[in-house]
Order: C-alpha cells, then sequence, then structure tokens
C-alpha cells in the first residue's frame, strides 16, 4: 500500500497567515537587534559620508539588479527543483500588491540588516555573522544553489557594510533584491493564475 505524500509545512497556512508571520519575526528581530545594541553598547550605524556617496549608492543598486537578474536566469536554465522551497516565497509574494511587497520587504531589510550587519557584526565579526545570516534560511540547506546564493549575497553585505561603514547601503541592496525579486514572484503568480483561468474558460465565460 503506497503511503500518503507528506504534507508542505506551507499548506497549512494561509498567505494572510503567512505575511503576518513574516512581519512577527521581523518584529522580534527588531527587538533583539535594540536590546543587544543597549547591552553591549553598540551605536546605531546611522552615518553617511556624502563626499562618496554616489560610489557607494551605485554598489548597493548594482548589487540590487544583478542578484534578481542572475537568479532569474538561473532559474531559467537549471531544473526547478534546485529552486524549490516549498512555495513559501510564492504563497508570501504571489497575491500581495507591489506596494505591499514594497513595504514588507522594506521591514525585512531594516530588521535584519540592523540586527546582522549593525549589531551582530560589530561583535563577533563578518565571517561570523555572515554564516549565522545563512544558517537562519534553513528551508534551504538541502539546496545548495539557493544555499549557496544566501550565503555569497550574506558575506558580501558584510563587506558592503565594513566599506561603507554605514547600515543604509547594505540595507538598499538588500531591499532592491528583496523588492525586484518579490515582485517577479507576484507577477509570474499572476501569470500563471490568469492562464488557468484561460484554460478553463477559453470562451472568456
Amino acid at each position: 500500500m503506497k503511503r500518503p505524500e507528506k504534507q508542505n509545512w506551507v499548506d497549512e497556512f494561509s498567505p494572510k497567515q503567512l505575511v503576518i508571520n513574516v512581519y512577527v519575526s521581523q518584529g522580534i528581530f527588531i527587538i533583539i537587534a535594540g536590546c543587544m545594541a543597549l547591552i553591549f553598547n553598540v551605536t546605531f550605524p546611522w552615518s553617511f559620508n556624502a563626499q562618496i556617496s554616489f560610489i557607494y549608492l551605485l554598489a548597493a543598486i548594482v548589487t540590487g539588479l544583478v542578484l534578481p537578474v542572475m537568479s532569474i536566469q538561473l532559474k531559467n536554465r537549471l531544473p526547478s527543483h534546485y529552486f524549490d522551497d516549498g512555495g513559501i516565497n510564492e504563497k508570501i509574494f504571489g497575491t500581495l500588491s507591489y506596494l505591499h511587497i514594497f513595504v514588507l520587504t522594506g521591514v525585512i531589510a531594516f530588521a535584519e540588516e540592523w540586527l546582522f550587519r549593525g549589531v551582530l557584526q560589530p561583535l563577533i565579526g563578518l565571517v561570523a555573522t555572515s554564516l549565522i545570516f545563512s544558517l537562519l534560511h534553513v528551508r534551504y540547506m538541502k539546496k545548495p544553489v539557493l544555499f549557496g546564493i544566501v550565503t555569497m549575497l550574506s558575506f558580501w553585505l558584510g563587506f558592503l557594510y565594513e566599506w561603507t561603514n554605514t547600515i543604509w547601503i547594505p540595507f538598499l541592496a538588500h531591499f532592491l533584491i528583496d523588492f525586484i525579486s518579490g515582485c517577479y514572484i507576484a507577477r509570474h503568480y499572476q501569470n500563471n493564475v490568469d492562464s488557468e483561468k484561460g484554460s478553463v474558460n477559453p470562451d472568456g465565460k
């Protein structure tokens, strides 16, 4: 007798519940970052050197544009199971408006960059912080391509922080990556929905 397939844990949650969970988890990151900053006297890195800001901004923008494009190209060329995250990203971003994706990815980028680059990196260094950030994405552990991309990104964001001495450059890069990726997922999801509707109702009835 064939055993029933194990249900994906993502299927147990609605898109709204997953989005709320993301906001809650990022709120916890912000609280942890604030508490650690107070306990260990880590100053929030507000500073921004306007004299060479263009170079910093260019690095952030190029990072934010190149990584999503690279990921999309890899998805188009490699087997789909290499990028299978259990459907969580599609379920989170698939039904959101672009405005909501903008807000959500802004919250994610700020919370994670403040905690990891703004607080942890000054305390334990770039390498340890980058590895912890990579391991946080536990659902990618069995997906070498996804885990490799996240690890590479983590070290690069840490380098941007060390180079610029401000949280805002890695924040901008992180935000652009998540925002562009989220919009791509939402558009792809909507195209699939429209395609399915068209195949079910070819006459538009």
